[in-house]
């Protein structure tokens, strides 16, 4: 599975971006198995955002991309909350 995730805007207006790729299926590793857990959780909690928008934007809010498979979902930063955020930030610090 590939995650992918862009953070935008901020006072700088400076956009960050870093992708994962791990296995879902099959022979994991720990790592894998972890970023799974992670991704089903953010997959989840993506049905309650859909239709919603989240919060408006704020000035010089971050504005999120997280693309999770084929699936994507763009959040502003006050609207990123639990599991998606974990899930964002996990990437932004340990992706390529």
């Amino acid at each position: 599975m590939r995650v992918s995730v862009s953070r935008s805007g901020g006072v700088a207006g400076i956009t960050r971006s870093a992708a994962v790729e791990f296995a879902m299926r099959g022979d994991r590793s720990p790592s894998d198995n972890d970023w799974a857990a992670l991704y089903r959780a953010a997959r989840t909690q993506t049905g309650e955002l859909a239709g919603d928008g989240g919060p408006g934007l704020a000035r010089d809010a971050f504005q999120w991309t997280v693309r999770l498979g084929r699936q994507r979902v763009e959040v502003p930063d006050r609207g990123l909350t639990g599991p998606l955020r974990e899930l964002a930030e996990r990437v932004l610090a340990e992706g390529a």
